[in-house]
């Protein structure tokens, strides 16, 4: 067999790619209960009357799904009051932010990404054979200042999470605006609003409203969160007209399973079920700080599904602390792999697996291993 070298044919941009790290699961063959808080998960199933309405859909698997979700998208119109032809829908959120890249990038072009952003950016962004230039946040916030300053000739695409994952931090209406404002036309800002459901400050807009005064935006959505369909892979963005027939032309044929299609449009018509989500969320995203704060640690105010938390490594070991969790079947997210060495992260799940976190954190800090 002939040999040769790989670097020899894939692009140089692909050779700096860090491979995405879910959060942890863990595989056990015991009965005991794991509490899985490292992937920004609902802690809610779905209502069961949707899964009886969709069951069966399997027996038609041998037939391909709508290739443009129309129905999805017709109940996405009817559910935010959005209009249908500026809907683009996707196998979750990160098949579309994909195919932003794909689309709106140039081999030799730069991607903004913020410092303690999604580590999704960077990937597709290289793959896509674009330079990555990094933003210094403000502390743990997104500056939307040192974006602008990072912007040269060769910038085509500023990606943005709104909230930021993991840092929970937000950027509102007022200071978003001023951003796009100062932001050249000829450069695509992606608003992913993956955690946007989950907040109810009127100070905020996950920008949908911006669509019309900015030609230049996109919005992305997911189902992971606050709907409870991760496991199904369903999301959407939202932009002008033209932008949108430019992604339908690079996204995937059937690129949206018929169950997900389905599942998500009967999803998005139960309100109690987000109203239940959305309460819950608000509950804990105040209460878990200000607990972890008495056990020794830091913790911050998010406006997401998940709190952040930060270790001085002068009087606890984080390691051990995540080891000693994992001992007692609680799973968090080790924030190394995105530059926060001292930081993890635990998502808001069901109330009983939050008091196990707590009641065990406390645990973990009181051991002499600690």
């Amino acid at each position: 067999m002939v040999s040769f070298n790989l670097k020899d044919i894939v692009k140089p941009s692909i050779n700096e790619i860090e491979k995405y790290i879910p959060g942890e699961s863990l595989c056990t063959n015991s009965k005991e209960k794991i509490s899985k808080l490292s992937s920004n998960e609902s802690p809610f199933k779905i209502p069961r009357k949707v899964i009886n309405k969709v069951n069966s859909l399997v027996l038609s698997s041998n037939l391909y799904p709508d290739g443009d979700c129309n129905q999805l998208k017709n109940q996405l119109v009817k559910t935010f009051n959005l209009n249908f032809k500026n809907i683009i829908c996707g196998n979750g959120s990160d098949d579309v932010l994909s195919v932003i890249a794909q689309t709106f990038s140039k081999e030799g072009g730069e991607v903004i990404c913020s410092e303690f952003g999604f580590t999704y950016y960077p990937i597709i962004a290289r793959a896509s054979g674009c330079k990555v230039v990094i933003a210094k946040s403000d502390k743990l916030k997104i500056s939307c200042d040192n974006i602008l300053k990072s912007i040269t000739k060769l910038t085509r695409i500023i990606f943005i999470a709104n909230p930021n994952n993991p840092t929970g931090t937000i950027i509102f209406k007022e200071e978003l605006l001023n951003f796009l404002q100062n932001v050249p036309k000829n450069i695509i800002v992606v608003l992913d609003g993956a955690y946007s459901e989950f907040i109810t400050d009127r100070r905020y807009t996950d920008g949908i409203e911006l669509i019309n005064k900015f030609p230049n935006i996109v919005v992305t959505r997911t189902f992971s969160k606050i709907f409870a369909l991760a496991g199904l892979r369903l999301g959407w963005a939202y932009s002008n007209e033209k932008i949108i027939e430019l992604l339908e032309k690079v996204r995937g044929p059937f690129n949206v399973n018929t169950l997900s299609q389905n599942v998500g449009t009967l999803i998005l018509k139960e309100k109690d079920f987000l109203r239940k989500s959305i309460i819950h969320n608000d509950k804990w995203r105040k209460i878990l700080p200000i607990e972890i704060k008495k056990i020794g640690l830091e913790s911050y105010e998010s406006f997401a599904n998940f709190v952040l938390i930060k270790v001085n490594e002068k009087k606890y070991s984080k390691a051990k602390i995540l080891s000693f969790l994992k001992t007692k079947k609680i799973l968090v997210r080790d924030l190394s792999n995105y530059g926060m060495k001292h930081f993890f992260r635990v998502s808001i799940g069901s109330t009983s697996d939050l008091k196990k976190f707590l009641k065990e954190l406390r645990n973990s800090i009181n051991t002499k291993n600690a």
